[in-house]
């Protein structure tokens, strides 16, 4: 959303920061509200137009977005692939389980990750039957950064839900969904709660299964996850937490925050980022060159600017595992048959143009889970997440 040119719209961004480091808390907090509501009209756009064109089914996006207009076949196969990579990796933990078997071994066979390459192992092995801890197991997912994402509302209106589904963002984000979210039936027959309800000055929604927050998420420690709590958070369930171009555009200390609760606090968790990579290179330089024209900046991108950073951004915590691939990889591993369907549907000839952008933004993902209960309980859990990351 509120970025760079790339891979499906320019980059999403809720929190970036201002680049006036000298100004006053409240007009660099206002620079930032400002990008985060780009952010969310770039991403609407380009993600109805790969609508409009076939390239992706989401029958919930139009309802955000007041004139549709066609974007470039560069931004659509971009949005595209940046919604079907994120899409794979949350039905996936949707519906991955413990395997009932006599022995549970949590192993990421090498060739996990949703839509390609090869992934790193965990060795942790248990040798007992999983009766009926292994069916039905809940699980829940957590939104960084989710503006007007409809991610919630596609996969339940297929019969796919978590047990709890939780959304994050600035208030003024956040109240501008809700308002579309309670007023149309679309959203709540999906949402299914005769109990629905706003809240906090209708920046927020509360239902069985799904909830919107408003905050701000360098001060998730201290202000989200009292929400969180709030509303029947549970540390004790796997949990999936996305972050679709959102820690890049806060600083390294407040995202490492982010990660470092996760870790401490989760017992199974799986961690989905996509963001900006490589800022060296003289494409890199230009791209920053060009947010700095609209004030924006990345400090992410500098703590974390290549796969192996990536990776390690989780493995220097004592993640089970992590791995990062580009987005040409990605795009390289979609099916023959689907490469032909895309390819059909608008013509495509900014290959070398694609490859570069495409070299600039990644999927990066890491697990981890404690043996709170007993090691078997956690050779289940790994199990459960590698199987989260396995195409």
């Amino acid at each position: 959303m509120g970025g760079p040119a790339a891979p499906g719209a320019p980059g999403r961004g809720p929190f970036p920061p201002s680049m006036m480091h000298d100004e006053p808390q409240v007009a660099r907090d206002d620079v930032i509200k400002g990008t985060d509501d780009d952010a969310i009209i770039s991403k609407l756009y380009a993600a109805q137009s790969a609508v409009n064109l076939g390239y992706l089914d989401d029958p919930f996006v139009k309802h955000f977005v007041k004139r549709p207009s066609r974007r470039p076949p560069l931004i659509n196969r971009g949005s595209y692939l940046r919604t079907r990579s994120l899409d794979t990796f949350t039905e996936q933990f949707i519906k991955s389980d413990i395997t009932q078997s006599s022995t549970t071994t949590a192993t990421a066979p090498a060739s996990a990750t949703t839509l390609s390459a090869s992934t790193p192992t965990s060795t942790t092995t248990a040798t007992t039957t999983t009766p009926a801890a292994a069916a039905g197991i809940k699980k829940q997912i957590v939104s960084l950064g989710c503006g007007s994402d409809t991610r919630y509302f596609k996969f339940k209106a297929k019969g796919l839900s978590a047990h709890k589904y939780f959304e994050i963002d600035f208030p003024e984000s956040t109240a501008k969904k809700a308002v579309v979210i309670k007023k149309n039936k679309a959203f709540t027959d999906i949402i299914g709660d005769p109990d629905l309800k706003l809240g906090l000055g209708g920046t927020e929604l509360y239902s069985k299964d799904y909830c919107l927050l408003s905050g701000d998420l360098r001060d998730f420690t201290e202000s989200i996850v009292p929400k969180l709590n709030a509303q029947g958070f549970d540390t004790s369930l796997p949990t999936l937490f996305l972050s679709e171009c959102v820690l890049i555009y806060i600083q390294p200390g407040d995202s490492d925050a982010i990660v470092n609760w996760v870790g401490t606090n989760m017992d199974a968790s799986l961690f989905v980022v996509y963001e900006q990579i490589n800022p060296a290179d003289a494409f890199g330089a230009m791209m920053l060159r060009n947010l700095r024209t609209r004030q924006i900046e990345l400090p992410g991108i500098h703590a974390y600017p290549s796969l192996k950073s990536q990776e390690e951004r989780f493995t220097s915590r004592g993640w089970q595992a992590a791995h990062a691939v580009n987005m040409n990889k990605l795009h390289e591993s979609l099916s023959e048959q689907e490469m032909k369907r895309i390819s059909s549907l608008e013509i495509f000839d900014e290959v070398e143009e694609w490859q570069l952008l495409a070299d600039h933004y990644c999927v990066a993902w890491a697990y981890q889970a404690k043996p709170r209960q007993s090691e078997l309980h956690r050779a289940q859990l790994i199990h459960l997440l590698a199987n989260a990351v396995t195409s």
